[in-house]
């Protein structure tokens, strides 16, 4: 029973002493979650109510049924910046249309995740290499924070499928920058770079969102043309099942698909680093489970795609977590949020959500692992290198596919001829 339904585990030794810990792991890590999920919201090209609603019930779902007890599930940079990606070819960004695709890909990325972990597919992941992740990882960080560019400028351009065209729309409408709402964005990017290096435990882009939420209200921000969240409708969604896009659910699929390998790979490399640390089992397959339970779950409740994010996770152990309960009181947090703070998010300024964005993705680039890559084994780096390549010139789901495929047919060729040494006798 325990292997199907992992949250009874943790009551064998549940004591006052290990909820405490609980607690105390669960309100830090939220005091994150709630303004970074409003902010990966923005990257889906979603309102960011749809952040606070992929950070509540699926968060729930996931630590019930996922075999990591301190793996922290909900938006993720990387599975935002794919479902945008995903479906700009069929709607414009934030249209209701868009925002009913978002959900149903949340429905078919649980759907795949569960399938695959129910019939103990997860040894899948092992044919996607870590080069090419990492290479797109690397790409998607730089291309995320070009599209931040425009909201901290102020300045209204029409995102673009390929990252060269949105740096020509920038560049055309720099003249037409606000400077208000540059200078609410430096300081915010100032405000939390400034206070991580003061101390890492600061909620930074908590604080940031409270300084400019007051000071917009006060001052009245929108006066001087920075954009401001506006209306929050207050409380949880009232469950509904998914509008289901017939036309369109062939050419989804295998793009929901590789949403859910890739983020499914995102929450399991952080799940296994955190295993190996506190010697606990790790089921493969039932973090498959858990979430593609989230994913399915979350879509009743207009969530779009989440996984396992690795900044959030490393809060939680860090701050002590024994349990899965402190994603739920996270989760519950959020929630608390939704009814009875919504309204007051109302005066946050947008500047502040893109500075959130660019300060907590400018960590995934990292060249040096290229490098490393390369001296160590020079196919991975290949690997690597392509990938990163050609997530600027074509979609992020095709560069993905070239990269597995290009990583799959070196390391069949180092199969098939392999280096022999001779020894002399």
């Amino acid at each position: 029973m325990d292997k199907f339904l992992p949250f009874l585990t943790w009551f064998k030794n549940y004591n006052r002493k290990v909820f405490i810990q609980d607690l105390t792991a669960g309100l830090t890590v939220a005091v994150v979650l709630v303004p970074q999920s409003m902010a990966y919201a923005l990257i889906a090209g979603l309102p960011p109510v749809y952040g606070l609603y992929a950070a509540s019930i699926p968060v729930i779902i996931a630590a019930l049924f996922g075999s990591s007890p301190q793996l922290a599930t909900g938006p993720v940079a990387i599975v935002s910046f794919l479902t945008f990606t995903s479906l700009t070819s069929y709607a414009k960004p934030g249209e209701e249309k868009f925002i009913e695709l978002a959900i149903l890909m949340a429905l078919l990325v649980g759907l795949i995740q569960l399938f695959m972990g129910l019939f103990r597919l997860g040894f899948i992941v092992n044919f996607v290499s870590h080069s090419v992740i990492m290479g797109f990882t690397n790409a998607a960080a730089i291309i995320i924070i070009t599209t931040q560019i425009p909201a901290l400028l102020g300045i209204k351009v029409e995102q673009k499928e390929l990252i060269f065209q949105n740096l020509y729309e920038i560049a055309i409408n720099l003249p037409k920058t606000n400077l208000y709402t540059l200078a609410v964005g430096l300081a915010s990017i100032a405000i939390i770079i400034g206070l991580r290096r003061i101390n890492k435990n600061i909620p930074s882009a908590l604080v940031a969102v409270i300084i400019f939420t007051i000071l917009s209200y006060y001052f009245s921000f929108e006066s001087y043309g920075i954009k401001v969240v506006g209306n929050i409708p207050q409380g949880l969604p009232f469950p509904s099942i998914p509008y289901i896009d017939l036309d369109l659910l062939d050419r989804l699929l295998g793009k929901a698909f590789i949403i859910a390998l890739v983020g499914f790979m995102e929450a399991y490399a952080i799940a296994k680093f955190i295993a190996s640390q506190t010697k606990q089992k790790l089921d493969v397959n039932q973090e498959l489970i858990g979430q593609g339970l989230a994913n399915v779950v979350g879509s009743f409740f207009k969530s779009y795609p989440l996984s396992g994010s690795f900044s959030r996770s490393a809060v939680n152990f860090q701050a002590g977590a024994k349990t899965g309960m402190s994603n739920i009181i996270s989760a519950c947090f959020v929630i608390a949020t939704l009814l009875f703070v919504a309204p007051l998010l109302y005066y946050l300024p947008r500047p502040v959500l893109s500075a959130i964005v660019i300060t907590a993705v400018v960590g995934l680039i990292r060249p040096y692992h290229f490098i490393h890559l390369w001296k160590t084994n020079r196919y991975d780096g290949i690997s690597a290198i392509t990938t990163f390549a050609l997530s600027f010139i074509m979609k992020p789901d095709y560069a993905i596919l070239i990269g597995v495929f290009l990583s799959l047919s070196l390391f069949l060729w180092r199969s098939l001829h392999p280096r022999i040494v001779r020894m002399s006798r």
